[in-house]
């Protein structure tokens, strides 16, 4: 998880003030402790999206009744980063043991808790697949979702629960997401792999 130029700047401000105020008052101190946890407290605001993306095997009838429109990319002004998978195991183990649909990717990235305009989007570059998912919140959680399976469509708005299982379904291909919290990583942990 990378922190924002404005997010460093006030930990870095607020850092050196606690080293400085070791010198001077215990007030100064604790004003600059609280400010120190108020901005790691955000970062534990962010949301953890994990995606499976699978064909349906039996899907020969499948057919699109629309005018194909390529994915578009939506507004946005941060990026996500990349996360081990851990939510959606025992469902891509599952896929990839089904006779009926085949698990093409499983995926999973970090992203900060911010509304609609400023949140980001993942983007998927595939060999089949290509398209747009962006997971914001503006006071409830939602997700945009635009993808294109091997000339196949989904184009999906839907409002979502934390920590819930949710099925888009298509008569090609499907995708299973679940988001949640992401636990605060230390600042020695944190990985700058970001996805635009």
């Amino acid at each position: 998880m990378t922190m924002s130029a404005s997010q460093l700047s006030i930990k870095t401000f607020f850092s050196n003030r606690i080293i400085q105020s070791r010198t001077t008052t215990g007030v100064n101190a604790v004003i600059g402790l609280c400010a120190l946890l108020l901005t790691s407290m955000a970062n534990a605001n962010d949301y953890k999206v994990e995606v499976l993306i699978f064909e349906n095997i039996d899907a020969s009838k499948a057919t699109e009744s629309h005018a194909y429109q390529a994915p578009q990319p939506m507004k946005s002004d941060s990026q996500a980063w990349l996360i081990e998978p851990s939510m959606l195991l025992e469902e891509a183990s599952s896929l990839e043991s089904s006779a009926n649909y085949l698990l093409k990717h499983h995926y999973s990235w970090g992203i900060e808790s911010l509304p609609y305009q400023q949140s980001a989007n993942y983007t998927i570059v595939e060999a089949e697949s290509q398209g747009y998912i962006k997971v914001y919140a503006d006071r409830l959680l939602f997700t945009n979702i635009d993808l294109d399976y091997k000339g196949f469509k989904m184009k999906e708005n839907r409002r979502l629960k934390l920590d819930e299982k949710h099925f888009i379904d298509h008569p090609k291909f499907g995708m299973l997401m679940q988001v949640s919290r992401l636990p605060e990583t230390p600042a020695d942990e944190q990985v700058d792999e970001t996805n635009q």
